[in-house]
Order: C-alpha cells, then structure tokens, then sequence
C-alpha cells in the first residue's frame, strides 16, 4: 500500500471516527439581559387587574393613614411692612425705599434670632427657642417690603399666639436696637380652625403612584428573571440545533 494512500486512509478514518458535538452552546453572553416588549405587554395585561388592585390599596392606605395617623396642623400669620419716608409735598423718598428694601433680607433672619424666639418661648409656654423656630417661617413677597410671619403647630390657639408674640416682640426689638420705628403691622394674626394639614389628597396620590410603580416593577422582574424556553425558536436559539417537531398546544 502506498504512503499517499495511508495517508489519505488515516486521514478519512480520523474524520470519521472524531467526535461531533451534539449540540452548540449559545455563544451570548449569559449576563446579557433582553426583555421582549411583545412579551413584556402581554404580562402586564395578563397581570392587569393585579395592578390595578395594588393601586386601590396603596391609595386608601396612604389617604387613611394620613387622614387618622397623621394629626392635623393650623397656621395663622401676620404682615409687617415697612412704610418710606413721604416728603412734605406728598412724594416718597427713594433712598428710604432702597434702605428699606436691604432691610428686608436682614429681617428675614433676624425674626428668628434667639433673643427673640427665646421670648416667644417665655410667652407660649413653648419648651426651647428651638420649638418656637421650628414653628415659625419667615416670607417676603417679591418686589416688595412686605414680611409675613407664618407659624403652624396642632393647636390653632397656640398658632396665632406664636406669631403674635414673634410680631411684637421683633418690632420692639427694632425700635429699642436700630431705632427702626417704621415698621407697621398690616394683617394681624387670626385664629383659624380649618386644618392646613395633613394633605389626604396629595398622599393618597403618592401612595397610588407608588403601588402602581410596585406592580410595573413585579411585572418587569417577572418577564427578565423567567428563564424557560417559551417556543421553538428560542429553544433553536439556545440548543444551536433544529426543532425536529413541536407538540400542540393542549391547553386550546
């Protein structure tokens, strides 16, 4: 037998003899994550009313437990202003319009100084200057030298007594330190029963927000963390090979 002959010889029965892989392994990266939208749609209606339950309830416990957990809070507030200078012919003096208005930007700070918050302490019964500065905030309305003074606390009483006493006890304190006299209250504090707080509305929409967003996040891990072969093709795709034939659906 010739060498070129046994070569070739060899070389078929080599061939023939070498193993073949029954399948081949998917050559994606198995970290990679797809979702199918089709897929994605169809889980979500399937799970529709599941949602819309979660929904619901998140919604009633966010208004309820607001409405009786929650307790309710009133404000009262009082305006301060700082009238300009008028000349004897009837016409305001600019420069004191323009001291008044850098004055504001102080006020808004010094209301709620400790000298003062201290004394609105002594007056209300309140235990530190901390409380009281809690309980007070502080506006201006733009352009303007109008301040208004704003306390809100779970006593409608205890409101309008903080914001009175901040109110007073700041203009007496301007006069006697700054000599600043021309500070007048336009709105004094009122007593008010009707409760600025908590907002049932507001939180029951959040709470529906957040269960909805729940339900879409169960759904959306559902679809990604489902690692069954769903039809012929993504089995092809997987194994490398050919689905030779495919059981009907019994279900139908």
């Amino acid at each position: 037998m010739s060498n070129q002959y046994k070569r070739n010889f060899s070389l078929q029965r080599q061939q023939f003899t070498s193993p073949q892989p029954i399948y081949q392994e998917s050559t994606e990266d198995s970290d990679e994550v797809t979702i199918d939208l089709r897929e994605l749609w169809t889980t979500l209606k399937k799970h529709l009313g599941m949602l819309i339950l979660l929904t619901v309830i998140c919604a009633t416990l966010g208004g309820l437990g607001t409405k009786f957990l929650i307790p309710k809070t009133y404000a009262s507030s009082a305006s301060i202003f700082f009238t300009p200078m008028v000349s004897e012919s009837g016409y305001v003096d600019v420069n004191s319009m323009n001291s008044n208005e850098k004055l504001v930007n102080n006020v808004m700070t010094l209301i709620k100084q400790n000298n003062i918050m201290s004394q609105v302490a002594k007056d209300t019964g309140l235990g530190s200057t901390k409380e009281a500065a809690d309980a007070i905030t502080v506006t201006n309305t733009t352009n303007t030298t109008l301040v208004t003074i704003t306390a809100v606390t779970e006593d409608a009483k205890l409101s309008k007594d903080i914001v009175s006493s901040a109110v007073n006890t700041f203009i007496e304190q301007m006069k006697d330190t700054l000599n600043v006299r021309n500070i007048e209250i336009v709105d004094q504090p009122k007593l008010s029963y009707v409760p600025v707080g908590p907002h049932v509305k507001r939180n029951a929409l959040i709470g529906a927000v957040l269960g909805f967003g729940i339900g879409c996040a169960y759904i959306v891990l559902k679809v990604v963390l489902d690692k069954r072969l769903k039809n012929k093709e993504e089995a092809e795709k997987y194994l490398g090979i050919p689905v030779l034939c495919q059981l009907p659906d019994l279900d139908a």
